[in-house]
C-alpha cells in the first residue's frame, strides 16, 4: 500500500475521523508490550527499527553496522522476519533462495552476511546464536514483544520526521512517540532533520542519545538523465538523493512498499527508451536478465560525526 496524504497533514478531517482508532492501535502495541515474555538474547542483539512506517533508512543502516562490527572482528548475523516470506526459520542461501520466498530485504541482507529469516524472533535469535553469532543485526522488530531488546535503535527520515503525530489509521506512528522513545538506546535520524525532530525527542527524553547519518550513492550521477523508479516505503527519498547528485530525474514512478515486480511492468519502462534508475532492493525482485539492462544505485549510509556512535556502542555493546 501506499501511505495517505493525510498522514503528512495536520488536523484533516481523516485523522480526526479515525484518531480513536489510532489510540485503540496504540494501546494493544503497549498492552503486548507489557504482557508478553521475552526471550533474553545470549548474544548481542542490535534492534533497528521504527516508530513511523517505512521508508526511514533502516536497510542501509543495517548493513553499515554490519560493516562496523565486522571490522571489530564480530561474527555477525541478520535476524529478518522476512516480508511476506514463504519460507521460515531458515538460513537463507543466496544462491538458491528468491526474494518471493524469503523477501527483499532478507536476501539483499543474506547477499552480505548470514541471514536467518523468521517471523517469530525469539526462535530466529536461538538460530543464530546456535550457528555461532556474537552480535545479531535485527531489521525492525521494535514493537515486537517477544525478544529483549537492550540496545534498540528508533530510526526516523529527517526529511518526513513523524508526519501528523498521530497511530495508524490516523497516522503513520505504531505507537506513540513518547511511549516508543522509552525502550530506544538511541534515536537515530537520517539525513537533514527539517521538522525539527531532534529537539522534540530532547523535550520528551533530555539524556536519550541522538545519532545522525545520512544515505549517500556508492557511484557518480552526474550528468546522468533518466527515468526513476522504486517501489520502497518512501520512494521520494531515493528520488531526491538522485536530483541532489546531478541526475535530471525525467519521470519520477512509485509502486508500493515490497512491490512484487512482472517482467511486463519492466519491459515497458524498457520501452521508454531511457536510462532507467532504481534502488538495490527493487533489483533484486527483477529478473536477472533484465537487471543488467538497469542503472542500480547502491548507497551506502555513512554515520555523521562518527566518534559520537563509537562512543554509544562502547557503551552498550560488550
Amino acid at each position: 500500500m501506499k501511505q495517505p496524504r493525510f498522514w503528512y497533514q495536520k488536523n484533516t478531517f481523516a485523522e480526526k475521523l479515525l484518531k480513536p482508532f489510532g489510540f485503540l492501535y496504540g494501546w494493544i502495541v503497549q498492552f503486548r508490550i507489557q504482557h508478553t515474555k521475552a526471550y533474553q538474547p545470549k548474544t548481542s542483539l542490535i534492534c533497528v527499527g521504527n516508530i513511523c512506517v517505512g521508508g526511514t533508512g533502516k536497510t542501509p543502516l543495517c548493513l553499515a553496522l554490519a560493516d562496523y562490527f565486522q571490522a571489530k572482528g564480530k561474527n555477525v548475523y541478520f535476524l529478518s522476519h522476512g516480508y511476506k516470506s514463504k519460507l521460515q526459520n531458515i538460513l537463507i542461501d543466496p544462491r538458491t533462495h528468491t526474494s518471493q520466498q524469503v523477501s527483499d530485504e532478507a536476501l539483499l541482507f543474506a547477499n552480505k552476511l548470514p541471514t536467518v529469516v523468521n517471523k517469530n524472533r525469539a526462535q530466529g535469535l536461538q538460530k543464530a546464536e546456535k550457528y555461532g553469532a556474537d552480535l545479531v543485526i535485527m531489521d525492525d522488530g521494535f514493537q515486537n514483544p517477544t525478544v529483549e531488546k537492550k540496545c534498540a535503535l528508533v530510526v526516523f527520515d529527517g526529511l518526513r520526521g513523524i508526519g501528523n503525530g498521530s497511530c495508524m489509521p490516523a497516522g503513520p506512528l505504531r505507537e506513540s512517540l513518547k511511549q516508543g522513545l522509552t525502550r530506544a538506546a538511541a534515536a537515530v535520524i537520517v539525513g537533514e532533520d527539517k521538522h525539527n525532530l531532534a529537539q522534540q525527542i530532547k523535550e520528551l527524553y533530555p539524556k536519550l542519545p541522538i545519532l545522525k547519518g545520512h544515505v549517500e550513492p556508492l557511484m557518480n550521477l552526474e550528468k546522468r538523465k533518466g527515468i526513476a523508479f522504486a517501489g520502497i516505503g518512501n520512494p521520494n527519498k531515493f528520488f531526491d538523493m538522485l536530483e541532489k547528485n546531478g541526475v535530471q530525474v525525467t519521470q519520477k514512478i512509485s509502486f508500493p512498499d515490497h512491490y512484487a515486480y512482472t517482467r511486463e511492468d519492466i519491459e515497458q519502462l524498457l520501452a521508454l527508451k531511457q536510462e532507467l534508475f532504481t534502488t538495490k532492493k527493487d533489483a533484486v525482485k527483477i529478473d536477472i536478465d533484465l537487471q543488467p539492462k538497469l542503472t542500480v544505485v547502491d548507497i551506502r549510509f555513512v554515520f555523521d560525526v562518527p566518534e559520537q556512535w563509537d562512543a554509544f556502542f562502547e557503551r552498550k555493546i560488550k
